[in-house]
């Protein structure tokens, strides 16, 4: 696969909401020019006029339908949402062909990706999978990936050059989604823990004071920042994250294990996502938590 120069990969980008963009403009900015891009809504009048944007900001081709965004491309990566990620790959297939790598990085669970790669395999191309394990902002297309299948290591080598930061979990499919998928039980856990803790210790006005006591036993952490920080990930993305800890549920009920812990999670993430805060603060990022169980008051009238 052509990995530099005038021989740089093509490359396509499936959904342009949040980590499309970041991935393609970091990749433009560090010289990977020809990225083209397709979204689904597009054909909404008044989202179509910011995904132009978005591609206008980030170097990118923005096509009017699947085909002619994958078609001609060298490696086409799925950045859609969780409950789409098998839909948009069966809109995609048809238009691959022998040689094209599609990478699906979406947060879905290894049966969700395992029925991505049959879909994608049965029309010839190459399936690569991944999980994108921090935060796309800041780094972009710099934030750490794992990848794994059989062809990891020529994708690795064709977008290395570019800025990318992959590492090559082997040929098994199943542990890229995995190491995420578990990781989130923790992380997602712990955003749910204290957002359920903050928003009832703030009715009786003793939030901050609980936080400190915490932290006086676990003192390696500022437990105020940590809970500002995560009430602050669900109210701008708790819809996605909480669909991302059903696909964890999903994950550990094919285990044969109940998911006590991460099905309370979605629900309690979910819940402050579907709050109407998001729509409050309208892409502002809270301050801290103090200005988020304020507003969460108004909005209960409360």
């Amino acid at each position: 696969m052509p990995t530099d120069g005038n021989n740089a990969p093509k490359l396509a980008i499936i959904g342009f909401g949040e980590a499309g963009p970041a991935i393609a403009s970091g990749l433009h900015d560090d010289g990977l020019s020809d990225i083209t891009a397709y979204d689904i809504l597009l054909a909404d009048t008044e989202a179509s006029a910011l995904l132009a944007e978005r591609a206008a900001k980030a170097g990118v081709a923005l096509c009017a339908n699947h085909a002619d965004a994958v078609q001609g491309r060298d490696i086409v990566i799925s950045t859609v949402t969780c409950a789409d990620a098998v839909t948009a790959a069966g809109q995609v297939a048809p238009h691959l062909k022998a040689g094209q790598i599609y990478l699906d990085v979406n947060s879905v669970s290894p049966v969700t990706k395992a029925e991505v790669r049959d879909v994608i395999e049965a029309s010839g191309a190459t399936f690569v999978e991944a999980s994108i394990m921090s935060p796309i902002y800041p780094n972009r297309h710099k934030s750490p990936m794992l990848a794994c299948g059989p062809a990891a290591p020529a994708l690795i080598s064709a977008l290395a050059p570019f800025g990318m930061d992959i590492e090559d979990m082997g040929s098994e499919f199943g542990r890229a989604a995995a190491t995420k998928m578990f990781r989130s039980i923790v992380f997602k856990g712990l955003e749910a823990l204290l957002g359920e803790c903050v928003v009832a210790a703030d009715q009786y006005g003793v939030a901050e004071k609980v936080l400190d006591s915490v932290g006086k036993n676990y003192p390696q952490l500022d437990w105020n920042d940590l809970a500002s920080y995560f009430m602050g990930r669900s109210v701008a993305h708790g819809v996605r994250r909480a669909h991302e800890m059903d696909e964890v549920a999903e994950t550990l009920k094919a285990m044969d294990m109940q998911p006590f812990m991460a099905e309370g999670a979605a629900k309690r993430i979910r819940w402050l996502g579907t709050s109407g805060l998001k729509e409050h603060f309208a892409g502002r990022e809270p301050e801290n938590y103090h200005e988020i169980v304020a507003v969460l008051k108004q909005l209960r009238g409360g």
